[in-house]
C-alpha cells in the first residue's frame, strides 16, 4: 500500500511539474496593456475639413467586437462611426470611417479590449478640423471601474481559499485525530464553494470587459462570445474555467468520501492549472526579458498568499465554532492545529514577501511612480496591509507556542510566561489578521486591474531625436519601440525656408546594420510632413540611416544618420529593480538555509525542536 501511494504521488508530482514547464518556458512576453501608440490625426493635430478617414495605432492586438469607438463635437454633437481593426500588424490598427467632418474641434474616445491579457484600456484624442483645438485630451491613467474590481477582488479571494483548503486539509487537520474529521470536511465543502464562486465571477468578468457604451443586448453577447472564442485570452479563461470547475467538483466530492485522498489529488492539479494560468495572462508576461522568472514567481506569489491567507481563513470557519462548543479542549486544538499550521504560514510569508519584492521591482520603474501612478499606490498600500498582518501573525505564533513566548520574554527581561495580548484574546487577534488579508487581496486585485508604473513609464518615455538640415528641409529621425522585437521608424521634414518649394511626398531609409549589411524600407505618410514604417529591433552596435526626401520636380534630398544601440544586460536594470532582487534572492536563501538545518543539521537539535510536531503528524495519521 505504501508503495503504491509512493508511485501515484510521484505521478502526480511529475503531471504538476510538466504543467509548470509547460506554463513557464511556453509564456511568450506580451506587450503591455493595449495603449494607443499614435493616431492620424494626433492629439491635438489639425486636419483638413471634409475629411472622412481616421486611424489608431495601438501596441497590442485588440478584440474588435470588444472595443467601442465614439467620437463627437465639443459642443457633445455625437458623429456616426464605422470602425474596423486591420487584419495585419497582430490587429492593432483600427480604421475609423464617417461622414465628411465638418470645421470644428472634436473628441474621438476609445475602449479597447487587449486579445493577449484581457485587460481594457481607455483614452480620447482631442483634433480640429480647420481649426487648432485649444487643448489637447489628457491621457492621465484612472482607476478601473468599481464592479469590474469588485468582481476581481473576490475572484483572487474565491482562489486563495481554495488553495488554504489544500494547504490545511492534511497533516493540519491531521494532527487532531478524530477531532479534526468534521472539521476538514467542512474545509472541503469551504472549497467547494470558493472553487464555485470563483468559476461564477470568472463568467461575469468577460461580460464587465466587453460592455458596450451602445447597442442591444444581444451585441453584448456577442461581443462577449467573440472574444472568448477569437483570442488567446478567451483560451486562457477558457481553460481557468474548465479547472476551477474540475476543481469544485473534486473539493465536494471529497466531502462526502472517506478517504478523500484520489479526489484532493485532483484538486491539487486543477488549482495549480488555475495559478499557472493566472500567472501566465497577467502583468508577469509582460515584461520585456526574463518573463519565464516572472511568471514563476507570480504564481510562487498566489500559492503563497493561499497558504496564509487562505489557510488562517478555513481554520478561522472550521475551528472556532469547535472552540466555542468545547471549550474544555480548547488549548488542545490550539496547540495541535495552529502549531501545525505555523511552520506552513512561515514559509508561505517568506516567499510571499520575496516573491512580491521581486514583482515590484519589476513593474515600478523607481519610488517616484509610488505617488504618480494607481499601480504604484497599491503596492505601497500592500505592502503597509501585508506588514500589519505579519505584526499579528507574530502575536498569533506566541499566543500558540508557550515555549516560544516564554524564550521571547527572556530576551525582552520578563521572566515567567508572557504573551503580547491576553490568550483569550486569540480569536479577536485571528479575526484582525483575516480582516487585514483580505484588505491585502483587494490591492491586488487593483493592482491586476491597472497597467503597471513600468507599462506607463515606456508608454510615455522620452526618445532621442536624431536630426539635420538638408536642402533647406528640418529633417527629424526617431526610431522607437514598438512591441516584443520590433522598432518603429518615424521621421519628420519641414521647410525652414518661408517659400516651400515642394513638399516632401515620399521618404526611404536605408538601414546599414554593424555587419554592413543594408536594408530599404519605404515610409508611410502619416500626416504632412510625418513618415512612419516599422522595422525588427535594431541589433546592438553601430547603425547607419540614409533617409532619401522624395520631392515632386526636385532632386531626392539626402542625408545620414547615425546612432549606437546598446543591448540590455543585467547592468541595464533599474537601481530599485536590482535592489528587490537581491532582497528577494537573500529572503529564500535564508528560508532554504533553516529548512536545511532542520533536516540536516544538529540531529539533536532538529529532534528537539521538530518533536512535538512530528509526534503529532505521526499520531494524527495513525488514528
Amino acid at each position: 500500500m505504501t508503495r503504491f501511494r509512493l508511485r501515484v504521488r510521484s505521478r502526480v508530482t511529475a503531471i504538476l511539474l510538466a504543467a509548470v514547464v509547460l506554463v513557464l518556458f511556453g509564456a511568450s512576453p506580451a506587450w503591455a496593456h493595449s495603449g494607443l501608440e499614435r493616431s492620424d490625426p494626433p492629439n491635438g493635430g489639425v486636419i483638413s475639413v471634409g475629411r472622412s478617414s481616421l486611424t489608431l495605432w495601438f501596441t497590442e492586438a485588440i478584440a474588435a467586437d470588444a472595443s467601442t469607438i465614439e467620437l463627437h463635437t465639443s459642443d457633445g454633437v455625437r458623429i456616426v462611426v464605422t470602425a474596423s481593426v486591420s487584419e495585419t500588424d497582430d490587429g492593432g490598427i483600427v480604421r475609423i470611417e464617417t461622414q465628411p467632418l465638418e470645421k470644428a474641434t472634436y473628441l474621438l474616445d476609445w475602449k479597447v479590449l487587449a486579445t493577449d491579457d484581457g485587460h481594457t484600456s481607455t483614452g480620447s484624442v482631442y483634433f480640429g478640423v480647420g481649426t487648432r483645438p485649444e487643448v489637447v485630451a489628457s491621457a492621465a491613467e484612472g482607476l478601473p471601474d468599481l464592479p469590474g474590481l469588485l468582481i476581481r477582488w473576490i475572484y483572487l479571494s474565491a482562489i486563495i481559499v481554495g488553495i488554504g483548503v489544500i494547504a490545511v486539509s492534511g497533516r493540519v487537520f491531521g494532527s487532531m485525530g478524530k477531532t479534526g474529521t468534521a472539521p476538514r470536511r467542512r474545509a472541503h465543502l469551504i472549497g467547494a464553494l470558493a472553487a464555485g464562486v470563483a468559476v461564477v465571477t470568472g463568467v461575469l468578468t468577460p461580460f464587465l470587459l466587453t460592455q458596450p457604451g451602445g447597442g442591444s443586448l444581444g451585441d453584448w453577447f456577442d461581443a462577449a462570445w467573440a472574444t472568448l472564442t477569437g483570442t488567446p485570452w478567451g483560451y486562457l479563461w477558457l481553460g481557468r474555467e474548465i479547472a476551477l470547475v474540475i476543481a469544485a467538483g473534486a473539493l465536494y466530492r471529497a466531502a462526502r468520501s472517506s478517504p478523500a485522498g484520489g479526489q484532493m489529488r485532483v484538486a491539487v492539479i486543477a488549482l495549480a492549472a488555475v495559478v499557472g494560468l493566472e500567472s501566465w495572462a497577467g502583468h508577469a508576461s509582460t515584461v520585456p526579458r526574463g518573463s519565464a522568472w516572472a511568471v514563476l514567481a507570480s504564481a510562487s506569489h498566489l500559492v503563497a498568499a493561499g497558504v496564509w491567507a487562505g489557510g488562517l481563513f478555513v481554520l478561522a470557519l472550521c475551528l472556532f465554532p469547535l472552540l466555542r462548543r468545547n471549550r474544555d479542549t480548547r488549548g488542545p486544538i490550539l496547540a495541535s492545529a495552529w502549531r501545525a499550521f505555523s511552520p506552513r504560514a512561515a514559509i508561505a510569508t517568506v516567499v510571499l514577501v520575496a516573491t512580491g519584492l521581486y514583482e515590484a521591482g519589476l513593474h515600478v520603474p523607481d519610488l517616484s511612480f509610488v505617488a504618480s501612478t494607481v499601480y504604484g499606490a497599491a503596492v505601497a498600500g500592500k505592502l503597509v496591509l501585508v506588514a500589519v498582518a505579519l505584526v499579528l501573525a507574530g502575536i498569533n505564533t506566541l499566543l500558540v507556542n508557550p515555549s516560544l513566548a516564554a524564550r521571547v520574554g527572556r530576551l525582552l527581561g520578563r521572566s515567567g510566561g508572557w504573551a503580547p495580548v491576553p490568550p483569550r484574546r486569540f480569536a479577536t487577534v485571528v479575526s484582525a489578521e483575516v480582516l487585514i488579508l483580505v484588505l491585502a487581496v483587494g490591492a491586488a486585485g487593483l493592482l491586476t486591474s491597472v497597467p503597471t508604473a513600468r507599462e506607463i513609464a515606456s508608454a510615455t518615455k522620452q526618445t532621442t531625436l536624431h536630426t539635420a538640415t538638408v536642402d533647406g528641409l528640418f529633417v527629424t529621425l526617431e526610431h522607437v519601440a514598438a512591441g516584443p522585437d520590433r522598432s518603429r521608424l518615424i521621421v519628420r521634414a519641414r521647410s525652414i525656408v518661408k517659400l516651400e518649394a515642394e513638399p516632401v511626398s515620399g521618404v526611404t531609409v536605408t538601414l546599414t546594420g554593424p555587419t554592413g549589411t543594408t536594408d530599404d524600407v519605404i515610409l508611410e505618410r502619416i500626416e504632412p510632413g510625418r513618415f512612419e514604417t516599422e522595422t525588427a529591433e535594431p541589433t546592438p552596435g553601430d547603425w547607419n540611416a540614409t533617409v532619401a526626401l522624395g520631392r515632386y520636380g526636385l532632386p531626392t534630398a539626402v542625408t545620414q544618420v547615425g546612432w549606437t544601440a546598446s543591448a540590455a544586460s543585467p547592468a541595464d536594470a533599474r537601481p530599485l529593480e536590482v535592489v528587490t532582487s537581491v532582497l528577494a534572492v537573500l529572503l529564500l536563501a535564508a528560508l532554504l538555509g533553516v529548512l536545511v538545518f532542520a533536516r540536516r543539521g544538529d540531529p539533536a537539535v532538529g529532534r528537539t525542536a521538530l518533536r512535538p510536531i512530528l509526534v503529532r503528524a505521526k499520531s494524527g495519521s495513525q488514528r
